[in-house]
């Protein structure tokens, strides 16, 4: 929630989002919505290598597993080395059989 000056009402979402757009404007930013500042927040943070454990308390979420399922994808190695270990449990499997 974000209170407004007097600290005794929350902010209208209208005034929230003039606010936010204001000082998007102000550094020449293109505005983007809640969600997304929050995906870019998450990928940022993978990015400076901050764990999935971490990530997820300060995310909010419930537990790991719901971090995980919406961005790992993003952490990384993911793919290259997974294709890497199949890589060489493949050419080792090969050469027991010969």
């Amino acid at each position: 929630m974000f209170p407004n000056k007097r600290g005794n009402k929350p902010f209208n979402p209208g005034t929230l989002k003039l606010h936010t757009t204001t000082a998007w404007a102000a550094k020449g930013l293109t505005p983007i919505g809640l969600h997304e500042c929050r995906h870019s927040y998450a990928a940022y943070m993978i990015a400076a290598g901050i764990n999935s454990k971490a990530l997820s308390t300060y995310m909010g979420h419930s537990s790991i597993t719901i971090t995980l399922d919406r961005y790992g994808h993003l952490l990384p190695g993911n793919e290259s080395e997974a294709a890497s270990l199949l890589d060489n449990w493949l050419t080792t499997a090969a050469q027991s059989a010969t």
